[in-house]
């Protein structure tokens, strides 16, 4: 990857204990995964993962609920609210809520 942009810390990795699920159609957005930006104004983004953060004294990281996506042109790292997105943090070992 190139970081020559902003680069926002996100978790990456499959099992960090909570997915972002599409509100509309209930499946999971999995980092890698490229999704419509939401404002039209870059076409798809790439879902990275959630934010990282820490809390105060236990220096473990942990994830957070605000989305980070890249942007390609500029090459460029961007968080935007689960709502934004059209969907919704879930911890991973809830049960899947679906919508209809």
């Amino acid at each position: 990857m190139n970081f020559v942009a902003r680069t926002i810390p996100a978790f990456t990795g499959p099992n960090c204990g909570v997915r972002l699920v599409d509100v509309t159609t209930g499946k999971e957005i999995k980092p890698g995964q490229k999704i419509d930006e939401p404002y039209g104004h870059g076409g798809r983004i790439t879902y990275l993962g959630p934010t990282v953060h820490t809390r105060e004294g236990d220096p473990t990281p942990r994830p957070g609920r605000v989305a980070v996506v890249r942007y390609t042109v500029p090459e460029t790292d961007w968080v935007f609210l689960p709502a934004e997105l059209n969907a919704r943090y879930e911890d991973t070992d809830a049960t899947a809520r679906t919508t209809r």
